[in-house]
């Protein structure tokens, strides 16, 4: 299992009312082919009167491949109760642990004889499990090994009827504090929880999604709390199914209808921001009691992404625009002051876009030796020019190529979007990914058609709006030899 503790990777709120809604219509919704300019297989989607909300894309081109997909709609954002972070990476785990038919190990040693490869992510928004198999795993058949279930049986048993035991609890959030131990070994989890507690001391983003080192340690003690979260969130209104593969739409619909109809739905509750954020500039170091290279993290707190906008169309364009091999700012700092030995987005291509506005990292390597010579002056000059490279953006618009270096930015999103729809896996995690937005089919289209409304004026507006002192965050990280400090690794 894998949780993105430096991401923060709910949606619009699946709150009363919905529930309300799909539980008073009588009839699942009809399915009908959706077609896509981004992709070129059909889109199906049903959901279920409990709630569930059922993809299918069809890819006959991958023979007998089948990803199978259950995006949960809650990570870390949602754990709002102060003492109970991590919750939502907890429970990515103890999933693994399903007693299917009651039997320890039980579901693991059925996906494995289906020869699936298995794994699942937890991130801020969301938690997301990814098993991939073989189509004909669709429905149950009897092999060498005996009488094997279907993917779709296995599935839904663990989130429809997950059992596990206190112990299996215990002995899984002894396995949290272990990966917790082996990941703060890495600099970027001391600098991401210093960095989202100064920018969100409002938000339930203030915390990694493997949350705080003293609630992990807690972890074995909070079993009602967890089983709490997991009765609020694991629910089939607050949950998508994404199954993209070999198979035909309305045999998957049949087969998950049959599963999972006997799921019953809850309200989830909002997640509400506790006051406002910070309207200035702060600034925090972080001793590191390891001979590292230095960083500097020079952060924004972005707005929510709305697919389609031509403001989340300018967000989609930030990474060409500040830290590709081809921006003006990564072309000073690493090739004409060659300052830094790496400049890019610590939380990769995808990291800020959220259900409530969070934060753009701009993240740079610096050199030892120079730093040992230097000190803080380096970091001075570092931040100095990265500030001033984000800022020139606020003028884009003034520049006598910013027209055409633009055309030739929204011309390769547009390529290499769909050049990422590689295999059924990565067209079910990035249609997801988007999907949960707005819950529409032509998402991925949405998204590229934002991109290309993008104007030179507009990406101007947004660096005047969000690229500014007032919503920025600069950190650094040096190595110091005492490590008695506050900062120091647990």
């Amino acid at each position: 299992m894998d949780v993105k503790w430096w991401m923060v990777i709910g949606t619009r709120e699946i709150g009363a009312v919905l529930v309300i809604t799909v539980l008073l219509t009588s009839a699942v919704y009809a399915a009908q082919a959706v077609r896509s300019s981004i992709l070129p297989y059909p889109i199906y989607r049903k959901t279920l009167n409990n709630g569930l909300d059922v993809v299918v894309i069809e890819t006959p081109e991958f023979k007998n491949v089948l990803s199978y997909n259950t995006l949960v709609l809650a990570g870390a954002r949602n754990e709002t109760e102060p003492g109970k972070t991590g919750l939502a990476h907890l429970f990515e785990h103890i999933l693994f642990r399903h007693r299917y038919r009651g039997e320890d190990g039980g579901y693991e040693h059925y996906m494995t004889l289906l020869g699936t490869h298995n794994n699942a992510w937890t991130w801020f928004d969301v938690t997301y499990y990814h098993p991939l198999t073989f189509a004909q795993n669709l429905y149950p058949r009897t092999t060498d090994f005996g009488p094997l279930p279907s993917i779709v049986e296995l599935e839904a048993d663990r989130f429809v009827r997950l059992d596990f035991t206190q112990k299996i609890f215990q002995t899984e959030a002894g396995a949290v504090l272990g990966e917790y131990r082996r990941i703060s070994s890495f600099p970027s989890l001391k600098m991401s929880e210093k960095l989202l507690a100064l920018m969100f001391p409002h938000h339930s983003y203030g915390h990694t999604t493997i949350g705080y080192y003293e609630d992990v340690l807690d972890m074995p003690n909070e079993y009602a709390a967890a089983l709490r979260f997991y009765r609020t969130y694991y629910r089939p209104n607050n949950v998508v199914l994404v199954i993209v593969g070999d198979v035909r739409a309305e045999d998957v619909f049949a087969q998950v209808s049959r599963y999972y109809t006997d799921w019953e739905p809850h309200a989830t509750p909002p997640v509400r921001p506790k006051g406002t954020p910070p309207q200035t500039e702060q600034r925090a170091h972080v001793p590191w009691p390891a001979d590292v290279a230095p960083l500097v993290w020079v952060a924004y707190r972005m707005p929510a992404y709305r697919p389609g906008t031509v403001e989340s169309g300018v967000m989609d364009l930030l990474q060409e625009l500040l830290v590709s091999e081809a921006a003006p700012l990564y072309q000073r700092l690493r090739y004409e002051k060659q300052s830094v030995s790496l400049l890019n987005f610590a939380e990769g291509t995808r990291g800020f876009e959220s259900f409530d506005p969070r934060v753009l990292i701009i993240q740079a390597q610096l050199y030892k030796d120079r730093f040992q010579q230097q000190g803080t002056a380096y970091f001075d000059e570092v931040i100095r020019d990265i500030v001033a490279g984000v800022e020139a953006l606020q003028t884009f618009d003034r520049a006598p190529d910013a027209k055409q270096r633009l055309q030739i930015l929204k011309s390769k999103f547009r390529y290499d979007f769909m050049a990422q729809l590689s295999s059924p896996a990565r067209i079910a995690e990035i249609f997801a990914w988007y999907y949960r937005f707005n819950r529409d089919p032509r998402v991925l289209d949405q998204v590229v058609r934002g991109v290309q409304r993008v104007r030179p004026k507009d990406v101007a507006a947004f660096a005047r709006r969000y690229l500014i002192p007032e919503r920025r965050v600069i950190l650094t990280l040096a190595y110091e030899p005492q490590s008695t400090s506050e900062e120091s690794n647990p």
